[in-house]
């Protein structure tokens, strides 16, 4: 690895979409001609194992290089809600305590292969393809205990979702460089197609525990089919010996369409056509006088998006034109100190669950839908930084504004449904009208010894909402929920990585969450730790590796939800139980820290999959 730039404020050249940073890893090119390859294999629990392996072959005029995996995991999760149902007047009508096991059981492969053709000394043209397959298991059991109003128990239901699944994806990626004779003066374009499709099924039975002739079963479907469509070009031009114009294209165009069923007939069953089509042009400059520096940027983005409910008959269209400016300033006291000031504006579109008015139908009482009216929310960003460096030791800090409209915020509510006299409470995203976020943080990097390294974040700030939200509820009543929230909160994590005796290298690292309150309750804090250990053997050929993630199976999403005059609850959610994993890595005419050939993705990071 070459480098690693940490973007804290993306420019205009990256995808206005997203409000997180972007690390971009630059890569060494192998300089080294022949065969060169590494091999993996792992083996862990809970039943964990695969093999992955990579082989180039290069010369001075081409580039070989392919890639190959098989995996077999099951990911164990588990989920608890505790729920206080109330009367119209106030009264506790019942209690129920949900407790829920799943497994997902995915067995799968992956190939990848590629060529690098240097046709002339300043032309590469690469080409790559790539397919994967999987197949899936996810029993997801739960057991509803019922109670009465004095916490008297009544009976016990239990509901088991055997849900199978299948997904195959294929991709083409193409991309040309072109380079002039001045250093850094390119030319990129690069093109990618690719198609993937998911098809689950699911047999549902449900019954009160010792009464046979409560039994019933329901089947679902829920099949999904994509097309993406990517095209992109990058142009970057030295000016003089300090500065810097840059200028691109790029356009997205998604089609997707979900179909999902219930038999018997269901309310929830429904098919949605999601089809995203963005064209973007952005050019930037920037330059450097004396110890400042400065870059602007401008991104025009031109969205035009269809989420259609079929089953329903409900067609949304938005069309919407965004421009989206950049700005950074940087001043540098000496080599070892200086300021930024960084601005840029961003985009959320909702997409997947969000949008589809229902994606999940494992609990029939707690139910997630999505809202297909959602808007996307656009973001200000405002970041200062400070960074310092010293023998031993690298600060950096910065504090930042985030202004949000139209934010996304999820609301529990009434659906007007009845399973066995249990309301049917339904969550689902909407609409705020502002969300505000100020806070600092800072990261340190400190290596008091050459065997022992430590960094460490700490990131503190206040996140406030306004807004309203209105429904009329099955009793025709207008029902009005004020979601103005202001909260404190925090997080921090720390890594360490010591190089224990006979090389072996140990690290660690834990993560906080402090508590949030919300408009409808609160999170409470979680704290997890992740820990490894590795050692070099067979003349560094080889590497032995062992992983602990979730060392102490503490990593849980906690929230307390209220909702007056109809629930209040509190839930665990476990999305995966500690895992340990052990490998094996094995490398020929190949560095230790060279990096395997990847396909190009999205800039914002995701994988372009519209239904996660």
């Amino acid at each position: 690895m070459e480098k690693v730039e940490v973007i804290t404020n993306p420019s205009a050249r990256y995808d206005a979409e997203g409000g997180g940073g972007i690390i971009n890893i630059v890569l060494r090119k192998g300089k080294a001609n022949g065969l060169n390859g590494s091999i993996i294999l792992s083996a862990g629990d809970p039943e964990t194992y695969g093999v992955s392996s990579s082989i180039n072959k290069k010369s001075d005029t081409y580039n070989l290089f392919s890639n190959f995996g098989y995996n077999y995991r099951n990911n164990l999760g588990n989920s608890l809600t505790d729920a206080e149902y109330f009367n119209p007047d106030g009264t506790t009508s019942q209690f129920i305590n949900e407790r829920r096991t799943n497994e997902r059981l995915r067995e799968g492969y992956n190939m990848n292969f590629g060529i690098d053709l240097n046709l002339t000394e300043s032309l590469t043209w690469t080409n790559a393809l790539t397919f994967r397959e999987n197949r899936g298991h996810n029993p997801n059991n739960v057991f509803f205990y019922n109670f009465d109003a004095l916490k008297n128990p009544t009976f016990v239901r239990n509901r088991l979702n055997d849900e199978r699944s299948e997904d195959f994806s294929i991709e083409y990626a193409s991309n040309f460089v072109k380079k002039f004779k001045k250093d850094d003066h390119v030319l990129t374009l690069d093109i990618a197609v690719s198609s993937n499709r998911d098809n689950e099924n699911s047999v549902i039975t449900d019954q009160v525990i010792g009464d046979p002739t409560t039994l019933f079963s329901e089947t679902t479907l829920n099949n999904q089919k994509q097309q993406r469509n990517l095209i992109q070009s990058d142009y970057v031009l030295p000016i003089g010996k300090d500065s810097r114009f840059e200028a691109g294209y790029r356009g997205s165009f998604l089609e997707s369409l979900t179909k999902f069923e219930i038999q018997p007939a269901s309310p929830y069953s429904n098919t949605l056509e999601y089809n995203e089509y963005v064209n973007a042009l952005y050019m930037q400059y920037g330059s450097k006088i004396n110890k400042f520096s400065y870059f602007f940027g401008l991104r025009f983005e031109d969205s035009n998006i269809d989420v259609n409910s079929l089953t329903s008959n409900s067609f949304n269209n938005k069309k919407y034109n965004n421009l989206f400016p950049s700005a950074t300033f940087n001043y540098e006291f000496s080599e070892s100190s200086s300021i930024s000031l960084s601005y840029s504006k961003r985009i959320n579109r909702p997409r997947g669950r969000f949008l589809n008015p229902f994606s999940s139908y494992s609990s029939n009482i707690n139910i997630f839908q999505g809202n297909p009216d959602l808007d996307p929310s656009l973001t200000d960003a405002i970041d200062l930084g400070y960074l310092k460096r010293w023998d031993k030791l690298t600060f950096n800090t910065s504090a930042y504004i985030n202004i949000t409209n139209d934010s996304f915020q999820f609301i529990r509510k009434e659906s007007g449904l009845f399973v066995n006299g249990v309301p049917v409470i339904v969550s689902t995203p909407i609409n705020l009208a502002n969300e505000y976020r100020a806070g600092f943080e800072f990261n340190l990097n400190y290596s008091p010894y050459k065997w022992w390294r430590l960094n460490g974040n700490f990131n503190f700030f206040r996140n406030e909402t306004q807004g309203t939200f209105s429904y009329i509820n099955y009793l025709d009543e207008v029902v009005t929920q004020n979601f103005d929230n202001v909260a404190l909160t925090w997080f921090a994590r720390i890594n360490s990585k010591v190089t224990l005796p006979y090389k072996i290298d140990w690290q660690a690292n834990a993560t906080y969450n402090a508590p949030q309150t919300n408009a409808q309750g609160r999170s409470l804090g979680v704290a997890s730790m992740n820990m490894a250990f590795s050692k070099d053997v067979l003349k560094d050929k080889g590497t032995i590796a062992l992983n602990v993630s979730d060392l102490f199976n503490s990593r849980k999403r906690i929230m307390e939800t209220n909702i007056p005059n109809i629930v209040n609850s509190y839930s665990e959610m476990q999305w995966r139980e500690r895992q340990i994993t052990l490998s094996f890595t094995y490398r020929f005419n190949r560095k230790k820290n060279e990096r395997d050939r990847q396909p190009r993705r999205d800039d914002n990071g995701g994988d372009g999959d519209f239904m996660g």
